[in-house]
C-alpha cells in the first residue's frame, strides 16, 4: 500500500488544525528519485519510471506501507542527510539509487538503508542487459524482502511480471513522466501511449501489473 505524506511528518504538531494521520505501525519504506550516470539528459524519465516501478511493486508487498511518488520525489536534487528525509515522510527504511543506461545494456546502482541506526541493509550493482529491465526489477523487489525478512516476516515474493515489448516501455516511460507535468504535457502523452499500446496490445495491462 501506498502512503502521502502533503506535510513533512517532523513539522507537524500532534492535533493541531494541519495534522497528518499518525503513519500505520508496519515497515515503511520510501523511492527516492534515482540519479541519472548517463550522459543523455533525457534519460532521466527512464531513472524516473525504473523508481516510479519499483514504489507500485513495493507497494504490493503485505505489511510494508510504501511513500507515495509525489511526497518522495520531492527531494530530488536535494542535499539532506538520509535519517533527516526518512524522519520528515515517516519510514524506516530508504531506497536510493543511480541508473546509467547506454546502448543496450543498463546498469543499477542501488542500496536499501535502515534510517533507525543509518546502516545499509542492502547495497547491490546490476549490470544487465536492457531487454532484461523487468527481470532486473523483478530482482531489486526481490533483494529487498529478503533485505527486510524480519520486519516483513509473512511477505512472499511477487509473481514475475509480463514481459513487456521493450520499445512500448519506453514509451510508456516517458508518457508518465509527461503526465504528472502541465495539462499540455499531458495531452503530449496521448499519442505515445497509443503507440505504445499499438506495439503491444497487451500492454493495456501496465507492466507494472502482475
Amino acid at each position: 500500500m501506498t502512503w502521502e505524506t502533503a506535510t513533512p511528518v517532523s513539522s507537524v504538531r500532534a492535533g493541531g488544525p494541519d495534522a497528518v494521520p499518525a503513519l500505520p505501525q508496519v515497515a515503511s519504506i520510501a523511492v527516492l528519485p534515482f540519479a541519472t550516470l548517463s550522459s543523455d539528459a533525457e534519460q532521466g524519465y527512464f531513472a524516473d519510471g525504473l523508481a516510479e516501478d519499483l514504489i507500485t511493486d513495493l507497494s504490493k508487498v503485505d505489511g510494508l506501507l510504501v511513500i507515495a511518488r509525489h511526497s518522495s520525489f520531492a527531494y530530488r536534487d536535494r542535499s539532506m542527510d538520509l535519517r533527516m528525509i526518512a524522519k520528515e515522510l515517516g519510514v524506516r527504511y530508504l531506497i536510493e539509487g543511480s541508473v546509467r543506461r547506454a546502448a543496450a545494456r543498463v546498469r543499477i546502482n542501488a542500496q536499501l538503508i535502515d534510517a533507525s541506526s543509518a546502516s545499509c541493509l542492502w547495497a547491490e550493482r546490476l549490470d544487465r542487459d536492457l531487454a532484461d529491465i523487468f527481470a532486473l526489477q523483478d530482482e531489486v523487489v526481490g533483494k529487498v524482502i529478503n533485505a527486510l525478512a524480519d520486519a516483513l516476516p509473512s511477505a512472499k515474493p511477487l509473481p514475475k511480471r509480463r514481459v513487456t515489448n521493450l520499445e512500448a516501455y519506453d514509451l510508456f516511460v516517458r508518457a508518465r513522466a509527461l503526465a504528472t507535468q502541465s495539462l499540455r504535457e499531458t495531452r503530449a502523452a496521448r499519442p505515445l501511449l497509443a503507440r505504445a499500446i499499438e506495439i503491444d496490445p497487451g500492454f493495456a495491462g501496465m507492466p507494472g501489473s502482475r
